[in-house]
């Protein structure tokens, strides 16, 4: 294993392979899900032996499993409900801190420019790791097992959710400030970093020009999401000068 190949040796993959349960008999697939695509740096492959493919894998097993969970966890849910918990358990962000619940970070194999660009602390790569992992339990012991290495990470924040955890975070934010400052919110894009194959966004959520929060993501979309996140968190601190400009006309 080269020096990019993880900060942790081979005995550290295999007692995360026994940690978890994954089968011995296929230690090789764990090494792949374990391979992000900038480790074979300039190197041509017929098959390809990086976590893409069980990343793709995992992204479909992932949503199965949980929507199947919170069908019966949630009998008077309607599907509209029900798709926007799911979204909101398997986003990048939550799928990122359970990557590095299990410390997929310190286990993953990069290309050099890759760790020199902090990608393995990086979220859309530990995201995309964690899908990866599951993919590869899927094949490697089949769908009962990967089910249930799914629920045992997902089902406690699956118990304690609420409807702020899943509902639109844009959606709640123009409803809010529509409700109580009568001006709507709009969105700036505030950085972009990260190499092309990852890039980062940083959002800003404004209201009549005060800036109310800021989020990164992997996409617009998701940054924009998250500015919307913190401009709820802090809305004790806005809102008030927003309403005292509007009185004062």
């Amino acid at each position: 294993m080269s020096k990019q190949a993880g900060k942790k040796g081979v005995d550290d993959v295999t007692r995360f392979m026994k940690g978890i349960g994954f089968p011995a008999a296929h230690k090789s697939l764990l090494v792949q899900a374990l391979t992000h695509p900038t480790y074979f740096e300039g190197a041509k492959q017929e098959i390809p032996e990086d976590n893409q493919r069980l990343e793709f894998l995992g992204d479909a097993v992932l949503d199965m499993v949980v929507g199947e969970y919170l069908y019966h966890a949630y009998p008077a849910a309607r599907e509209g409900d029900l798709s926007k918990m799911r979204a909101a358990l398997v986003c990048e962000s939550a799928l990122a801190m359970l990557a590095q619940e299990l410390c997929l970070g310190e286990l993953l194999r990069l290309g050099k420019g890759s760790e020199a660009g902090g990608d393995r602390q990086r979220p859309s790569v530990l995201a995309d790791a964690f899908e990866a992992l599951v993919g590869a339990f899927y094949e490697a012991a089949g769908f009962e097992a990967a089910s249930s290495f799914i629920e045992k990470y997902f089902s406690p924040a699956i118990a304690k959710l609420t409807r702020d955890d899943f509902e639109d975070k844009k959606s709640l934010l123009q409803e809010l400030a529509q409700r109580e400052t009568g001006y709507g919110v709009s969105y700036k894009t505030l950085s972009m970093d990260g190499p092309d194959h990852a890039p980062r966004f940083e959002s800003g959520a404004y209201c009549v020009g005060k800036l109310l929060g800021r989020g990164w993501g992997g996409s617009k979309k998701e940054s924009e999401q998250a500015a919307a996140t913190a401009a709820l968190a802090s809305q004790s601190k806005w809102l008030p000068a927003i309403e005292s400009k509007k009185q004062g006309g």
